[in-house]
């Protein structure tokens, strides 16, 4: 059978984020992994590839997207069922909107892929598709590596991306990650140092919502790592940089860039999303402690929730120059369906569009209480311009040139 495996982005503002931060994509990698050899597979990632729809030929299409990608992704849907090709929808937003998603499609899989995915493919190969599959958590024992030979990492300027786990135990009020992958599972040490070993690249993600959740986990993988001189990225939380021993084995191993969600200065936002544990006050000390081992922090601030008012955009800049964050992108909160945030607002008659493209960080998709949308969106605007004015840009590269090298300080 052919099938082609697709990952929608319409473009906008997110996939633009997501092109320069983000490595081959798991949900798409997942399913070509776990594609039996003999069926002929297609991958294209919209996020750093172009796609001419009239160009696919293929017995199965399956969409996998985000919700500022879903109208762009019914499209596509739509074009392929015209032409008789059977299509299925999963992903972040088909899993939260499936009904929605039937709408656009053959099938909608929700969830994780592995459990379900070889039924998935035998129904389509008899054309009997079911309407809908409910994927159920992977055993991470078993999952193959990402295929290598579909898509090259070139495309991805030389980056790669390898899972080390799935699942996260906090629960933030506007991160689909729980309610999609539940709690955290990890991956067997050797098969991710194996995987590894096998690539022709060694600049990779560490794909894991939270790398350090499991502290003995997280310090015999480094340990691990520490012979094949990689250089890796990952996500995890600022508490990294209160364990020294962590963080040493982390550097050691490879880490060059750490995306930690500092989100806000605000205590009683933070303390209303689900990230209480983080101390505004404390985040200098913080990042200056993973900053002495040459680590980049990224950190997006996150703008619009319940407990600012209009002094948060100034008060965020001069918070986030002053903690001497590396990179930091102006992000209005998004209330993702699926999301605690969004069944809140949606009680709350607050939810303004369900223009899903809309959905993307830059528009104020519900009413603010402390502001008016369209205060929230010049004050987002005003953050990137005021963070990044001249005086605090060069400012902050002579810090990162004596921080971090003059190489890595012009890269970012």
């Amino acid at each position: 059978m052919k099938i082609t495996l697709i990952k929608a982005c319409a473009p906008s503002e997110f996939k633009k984020y997501k092109k320069k931060r983000g490595g081959p994509p798991q949900s798409l990698f997942s399913a070509a992994a776990a594609t039996p050899a003999h069926h002929q597979l297609q991958m294209i990632d919209e996020t750093v590839q172009k796609l001419n729809p009239k160009k696919i030929n293929a017995d199965l299409v399956v969409l996998f997207f985000s919700t500022p990608d879903a109208i762009h992704g019914y499209q596509l849907a739509d074009q392929f069922r015209a032409r008789g090709i059977q299509v299925v929808l999963g992903g972040l937003h088909p899993t939260f909107m499936p009904e929605e998603a039937a709408k656009h499609s053959d099938a909608v899989m929700t969830g994780e892929c592995e459990n379900i995915w070889q039924e998935l493919l035998a129904d389509a190969e008899s054309k009997q598709l079911k309407p809908f599959y409910k994927g159920t958590s992977a055993d991470l024992d078993h999952v193959a590596p990402y295929p290598v030979d579909l898509i090259p990492h070139q495309i991805y300027d030389g980056f790669w991306s390898v899972l080390v786990s799935r699942g996260c135990r906090h629960k933030c009020s506007f991160c689909l990650v729980p309610g999609m992958l539940g709690k955290t599972r990890y991956r067997p040490i050797p098969a991710i140092i194996e995987e590894i070993k096998n690539l022709k690249t060694n600049w990779l993600e560490l794909h894991a919502d939270n790398l350090t959740d499991d502290r003995d986990y997280a310090l015999a993988l480094f340990k691990a790592l520490e012979p094949l001189n990689i250089n890796w990225v990952g996500e995890t939380t600022i508490k990294i940089a209160d364990d020294p021993e962590l963080l040493e084995a982390a550097a050691r191993s490879g880490l060059k860039y750490i995306l930690i969600g500092i989100e806000t200065p605000s205590k009683s936002a933070l303390k209303y999303s689900g990230k209480g544990f983080i101390k505004a006050e404390n985040i200098k000390a913080q990042i200056e402690r993973i900053h002495q081992h040459g680590i980049v922090v990224d950190s997006a601030a996150i703008l619009g929730f319940d407990e600012h008012g209009p002094e948060i955009f100034e008060e965020s800049v001069e918070f986030f120059n002053d903690v001497e964050v590396d990179v930091c992108v102006p992000v209005i909160m998004i209330p993702f369906p699926g999301s605690r945030v969004f069944q809140q607002l949606d009680q709350e008659g607050r939810i303004l569009t369900r223009d899903w493209s809309k959905y993307d960080g830059t528009h104020a998709v519900y009413e603010p209480k402390g502001m008016t949308p369209s205060e929230l969106e010049k004050g987002a605007t005003d953050f990137y311009y005021k963070f990044n004015s001249t005086g605090k840009y060069m400012k902050r590269k002579l810090r990162q040139i004596k921080q971090l090298g003059t190489t890595t300080a012009l890269y970012i």
